[in-house]
C-alpha cells in the first residue's frame, strides 16, 4: 500500500533530535499588551516574518551612554537579580553583582550579536543600542567570548564556569554541564553558552534577524543593516570589515535553533522582555510566542513525529526537514526543507524501514544516511534554501498507526558535497 497510491505522504524528518512542538513544554507565556500582535500573519513563513518585522520595527532608541536614561539603566533594570533589586545577575558567569552603572570593574555590556559584524560605528543608533540583544556580562567572560559565533564546542575547548545563583549554575569539569565553553578565536572560534542561557541568547539573535532587514528607521531616518543568520563562517567573516555594513551575518543558525528548542522560555526571560519593552516600546516576539520560530525557520514538528539518527552538515549548510501539521489519514500533508543550499537539488528518501548507511567511509564523520526502499523524490531549493510540497494522504483506516521513515539528502553542486538531515519516524493517526 505504499507504492504509487501512498507515494509521498508518509514520513518526514528533522535535523534536531529535540522535543516535539519546538520544546515549548509548559512554561509561562509572556503577555504582550492587548492588540500588540493583531496584525501578525502566520499563514506562511514569509508572511509571518514580514508582519513581525512591521510590529517590532522603529523602536524607541536610547543612547548607549549618557547622563539621561541609557542602556546601562535599561539593562540594570532588565537583568535585576530577582532575589535582590539592588543587584544584577550577569549573562555568562551567572554572578550576582551590586548595581554600579557604567565604568565599574565587574560587568560591562555584551553585544550578543557582535557589533563588529555589521554595526561597529555609531553608538547611539539601531542595533548598537538595542537592549533586546545587549546583556550585562562579567568583563573577563565578555573578553573570552570576543566576537566568536555561537556554536557547540568539540575537541579541545576551554571551560568558563558559572556561579550557583538563585538555584541555577555552578559546578565544573563536565562537558557541557553548567559551564560556558570556548574554542578557537574570532570568526573561526566558538562560544557555547551554558545550558540555562542558551535559549535566551538564541532568541535574541533570532529577534535581531527579524528586527533588522535594511532600510531606514521610520522615526530617525537613519540607515539600518540587514542582519542575517547563517551557518557559513565565510559570510560571517565577510561582515567583519571595521565599518558599518548594509548586509551582515552572524550564527551559527542551526545551533541557535537547537538552543532555542533545548532551553525553553523562562520567567526570567519573560520579565526581561517586559522591561525592555517598557523602554523601547517593542518586544522580542520569540519570547512571547516561541512557536513562531518554527514557522519562520521551518522547524514545526507534529506531535506524532519522533526524531532519530545522527545528521551532519558537510559544507556550511544544515538542511532541516519538517512536517508543519499532524500526519492524519485523509488529510494532505506538507513536507518542508529549510536551511539547505540555494537553488540546489535535494532528494527525499522515503520508506517503511530505516536501514542505516554510515557515511564515515566517505569522510563525513558522524553522518548516517537512512536508506529507504520506497523511493526518492527530487526537489530544488529556492534562493532561501527552502523547498516544500503538499501531497494527499488516502483515507485508509489501515494506515492508522503505520510508521513511516524519511530523510533529506541535500546535494551542494557548487562544492560537490552533501548534507544529511536526521530521520523522523512519523506515526499516522485518525
Amino acid at each position: 500500500m505504499f507504492d504509487g497510491r501512498f507515494g509521498l505522504q508518509s514520513r518526514a524528518m528533522h535535523q534536531f533530535s529535540l522535543p516535539l512542538l519546538l520544546g515549548l513544554g509548559s512554561v509561562a507565556v509572556c503577555q504582550a499588551p492587548p492588540g500588540y500582535y493583531n496584525s501578525v500573519d502566520t499563514s506562511s513563513a514569509a508572511a509571518l516574518r514580514a508582519s513581525l518585522h512591521d510590529v517590532i520595527d522603529d523602536h524607541v532608541e536610547f543612547p548607549y551612554t549618557a547622563g539621561s536614561t541609557d542602556t546601562w539603566d535599561i539593562l540594570e533594570d532588565a537583568m535585576e537579580d530577582p532575589s535582590n533589586s539592588n543587584r544584577i545577575v550577569d549573562i555568562y558567569r551567572n554572578v550576582s553583582y551590586q548595581k554600579q552603572g557604567g565604568g565599574n570593574s565587574n560587568y560591562n555590556r555584551e553585544h550578543s550579536w557582535p557589533r563588529s559584524y555589521g554595526f561597529p560605528d555609531g553608538d547611539d543608533w539601531g542595533p548598537f543600542t538595542d537592549c533586546h540583544h545587549l546583556f550585562l556580562c562579567n568583563d573577563s567572560y565578555n573578553t573570552s567570548r570576543s566576537n566568536k559565533p555561537f556554536d557547540n564546542c568539540a575537541g579541545n575547548h576551554t571551560e568558563r564556569t558559572t556561579a550557583f545563583t538563585n538555584g541555577t549554575g555552578g559546578g565544573s569539569g563536565v562537558y557541557p554541564g553548567n559551564s560556558n565553553w570556548t574554542d578557537g578565536s574570532f570568526t573561526s572560534g566558538a562560544w557555547e553558552v551554558w545550558n540555562s542561557r542558551k535559549g535566551d541568547i538564541a532568541r535574541a539573535q533570532l529577534y535581531m534577524a527579524v528586527r533588522y532587514e535594511g532600510g531606514m528607521h521610520g522615526v530617525t531616518g537613519r540607515d539600518e543593516p540587514n542582519l542575517l543568520l547563517t551557518d557559513d563562517r565565510n559570510l560571517i567573516d565577510s561582515s567583519n570589515t571595521g565599518s558599518n555594513e548594509s548586509v551582515a551575518y552572524m550564527g551559527l543558525l542551526s545551533v541557535l535553533l537547537q538552543w532555542h528548542l533545548d532551553d525553553p522560555v523562562t520567567q526570567e526571560e519573560i520579565d526581561r522582555n517586559d522591561v525592555v519593552f517598557s523602554y523601547q516600546q517593542n518586544r522580542n516576539p520569540f519570547v512571547d510566542h516561541p512557536e513562531w520560530v518554527g514557522i519562520v525557520w521551518g522547524l514545526t514538528q507534529p506531535g506524532s513525529a519522533t526524531p532519530f539518527g545522527a545528521g551532519c552538515r558537510a559544507v556550511g549548510f544544515a538542511p532541516v526537514l519538517s512536517v508543519p501539521q499532524t500526519p492524519t489519514i485523509g488529510q494532505p500533508i506538507s513536507y518542508r526543507m529549510a536551511l539547505g543550499p540555494a537553488n540546489q537539488l535535494a532528494a527525499f528518501h522515503l520508506g517503511l524501514s530505516a536501514t542505516s548507511l554510515d557515511l564515515g567511509v566517505l569522510g563525513f564523520v558522524g553522518c548516517t544516511l537512512y536508506t529507504t526502499p520506497v523511493g526518492t523524490v527530487p526537489g530544488t531549493t529556492d534562493v532561501f534554501g527552502f523547498v516544500e510540497w503538499t501531497t494527499p494522504v488516502p483515507n485508509d483506516p489501515p494506515l492508522i498507526g503505520v510508521h513511516v521513515f524519511g530523510q533529506w539528502l541535500a546535494v551542494d553542486t557548487a562544492f560537490g558535497s552533501i548534507a544529511v538531515t536526521n530521520g523522523i519516524d512519523v506515526e499516522f493517526g485518525n
